[in-house]
């Protein structure tokens, strides 16, 4: 991929993110008004389970599957592989926690508060491994604009299905989320495996050999993918153990609104990935330019986020939800931190790094849950959001100078733009203006 190309592509992710941004900005709207603080953290706990649980199972799998689709490895070998290895093992691990948690820890404050919701996982998980792997082969793949379009998808789908079951079941708001929610996964599944057929004979099919390699890139990459859940999930398993559903969701609240802002690493990344896997020519560029430009806009968005934050929370998402506004404060320097670590977590991927990145993940969660335990406590939400920024700005950091000794680009090159990147785009804006 040109320098030039690059820079097309990501004004593309560009538009299709902020597309996302508008659609996920109402959901989350009519999500705070209509459930309340007490049910949208309940929603929050239960919408952030699938993650951890995916982790936990096949941690590593997504990693390994993006690799070898973009090394152009047989797209239903892959698929196969996901279904086994990600949705079969996954599914069978629910079942058993949940079955545990019900049946052993039902008078464990977890287990009551999600009550019968908790069976709900058993769809979610394996629905939810899918859709992840499925997003993966199609970027890793090159197909940037099926990506974007995937992900478009989720976010209208969502708001669509919430608004029709919302209609159907008037008294019954947090069905009607959690429908919607299950819903958009299952359409984003469906149109992922079309669109995958499009491009590529999908026939399942089992291959020893490459079930070998896959697995031996998972189990390398399992703990770094693992720590990064525990590291960006374990606040919420957190306050909700220490403190209540209010609390929870005047924090899933701060965190929606923080976490808006990655449109724009994903963004950068995007169009980005199959090019830093493959570490490929013009790569010691292409990463420092969007490291600087990563970071000059996230810079942008979130000084802007800190001055008006607070003023839209209570406009978009009502008065109760003012005291989400010091934890969303507080949460911002991480938010700004994490735009530069996903970058810089698929170039060092393709260094053939995973057992390093696992190290700095598993240091960065190990913090992030130590801080947490010893700041939740005396300063509620807002200690949580001071320990993940710490943490997360700690993993930024390691791996920032962990890229700068591999490359040999001096940390100056890869933190804010230069006048010739800004000549650069808007040399690409003028033909279309």
């Amino acid at each position: 991929m040109k320098r030039n190309d690059y820079i097309r592509h990501l004004l593309l992710s560009i538009g299709t993110k902020l597309a996302m941004l508008v659609l996920r900005l109402l959901r989350n709207v009519l999500l705070a008004r209509i459930l309340g603080p007490a049910d949208r953290g309940l929603f929050a706990l239960l919408s952030a389970l699938p993650e951890l649980i995916a982790a936990f199972t096949s941690g590593g799998l997504n990693t390994a599957v993006g690799y070898h689709a973009a090394q152009q490895r047989s797209m239903g070998v892959l698929l196969t592989q996901v279904l086994v290895y990600g949705c079969l093992f996954a599914g069978l691990a629910t079942l058993i926690g949940v079955g545990l948690l019900r049946s052993l820890g039902s008078d464990l404050d977890l287990s009551q508060r999600l009550g019968q919701f908790a069976w709900l996982l058993l769809l979610a998980v394996p629905l939810f491994v899918l859709k992840n792997a499925l997003l993966n082969l199609h970027n890793a793949d090159g197909k940037v604009g099926v990506f974007n379009s995937l992900r478009l998808t989720e976010s209208l789908s969502s708001l669509l299905l919430f608004l029709a079951l919302l209609w159907m079941w008037q008294d019954a708001a947090l069905l009607a989320a959690i429908g919607s929610w299950l819903g958009a996964l299952l359409v984003v599944v469906i149109v992922g495996l079309c669109l995958l057929g499009r491009f590529h004979p999908v026939r399942l099919r089992w291959d020893r050999h490459s079930q070998h390699e896959l697995l031996s890139l998972s189990g390398k990459s399992h703990l770094e993918v693992l720590f990064q859940q525990v590291l960006l999930r374990s606040d919420y398993l957190l306050i909700g153990a220490m403190l209540d559903n209010q609390a929870l969701g005047y924090y899933a609240m701060a965190s929606a609104a923080a976490e808006l802002l990655s449109i724009v690493p994903e963004a950068v990344t995007t169009p980005l990935m199959k090019r830093l896997l493959q570490q490929g020519e013009n790569i010691r560029r292409l990463t420092p330019l969007a490291l600087r430009l990563t970071g000059s806009t996230m810079l942008v968005a979130c000084l802007s986020m800190a001055l008006l934050g607070e003023w839209l929370i209570v406009l978009l998402f009502g008065a109760a939800y003012r005291p989400a506004y010091p934890a969303l404060l507080a949460l911002l320097p991480g938010i700004f931190s994490l735009c530069y670590a996903g970058i810089l977590r698929l170039d060092l991927l393709g260094k053939q790094r995973p057992a390093t990145l696992s190290l700095f993940t598993g240091g960065a969660a190990a913090l992030n849950v130590l801080l947490a335990l010893l700041l939740i406590p005396r300063w509620g939400i807002v200690g949580a959001s001071i320990a993940s920024s710490i943490a997360y700005s700690t993993l930024s950091l390691a791996m920032l100078l962990l890229y700068c000794r591999l490359s040999g680009v001096a940390i100056g090159q890869t933190l804010l733009v230069f006048p010739s990147d800004l000549r650069m785009l808007q040399a690409q804006l003028r033909p279309a203006a």
